[in-house]
C-alpha cells in the first residue's frame, strides 16, 4: 500500500485538477484558449495556476489593456488586497508581480456561470498528456457555446 502525507493548512481536498482560459477580445471574440493538467493539487491552487497561464500568455503575446475574470472571490481579495510580497503563497506574488509590472491590467470577479467556456476547455486537458495547452482555434464543442452566448448577447 502506497501512502502520501500531505500537510496542508487548508481545510481543501486535494483532488486531480484542471483549468482552462479563454482569451476574447473586446466584442467577446475568439483569440485563443488554454488548459493546463495539474494532477493534484486543492482547487483554490488550481484557480491560482489559471489566472497566472492567462497572465504569462497574455504578457507574451504583448497585449496592452486586459481585464482578468475568475470565478474565485477568494483569490480575487487575496490577490486585489495583499500587498505585494506579503502573501505566503507564492503563485499569488507571482500574480501580483506581473499585474504591477502591467500597469493597464486588472484581475475582477466573474460569476461561474459566466465561465463556461473556460470550464469546458479545462475539461479537454484531462485527456491532455502536456501540462500547458494552447488552443488557436475554438474546439467544436466550444464553438457552440460560444456562438449561443453571442447569440444572447444580441438578443439583448
Amino acid at each position: 500500500m502506497k501512502r502520501r502525507l500531505l500537510s496542508r493548512s487548508s481545510s481543501q481536498p486535494i483532488i486531480t485538477q484542471v483549468r482552462g482560459g479563454v482569451i476574447r477580445d473586446n466584442k467577446g471574440e475568439w483569440i485563443l484558449g488554454y488548459n493546463r493538467f495539474l494532477g493534484e493539487c486543492s482547487i483554490a491552487i488550481a484557480e491560482l495556476w489559471g489566472v497566472l497561464d492567462g497572465l504569462l500568455i497574455l504578457q507574451k503575446q504583448g497585449y496592452d489593456e486586459v481585464i482578468i475574470q475568475s470565478n474565485n472571490i477568494e483569490n480575487v481579495i487575496s490577490i486585489n488586497d495583499n500587498k505585494m510580497g506579503d502573501s505566503k503563497n507564492s503563485l499569488i506574488r507571482r500574480i501580483q508581480q506581473v499585474l504591477a509590472f502591467e500597469k493597464k491590467w486588472s484581475l475582477n470577479y466573474a460569476p461561474r456561470d459566466t465561465n463556461q467556456v473556460a470550464d469546458a476547455l479545462a475539461k479537454r486537458a484531462l485527456s491532455s498528456t502536456e501540462s500547458l495547452n494552447i488552443i488557436e482555434d475554438p474546439p467544436l464543442e466550444i464553438k457552440k457555446i460560444l456562438d449561443l452566448i453571442n447569440l444572447l448577447l444580441t438578443r439583448f
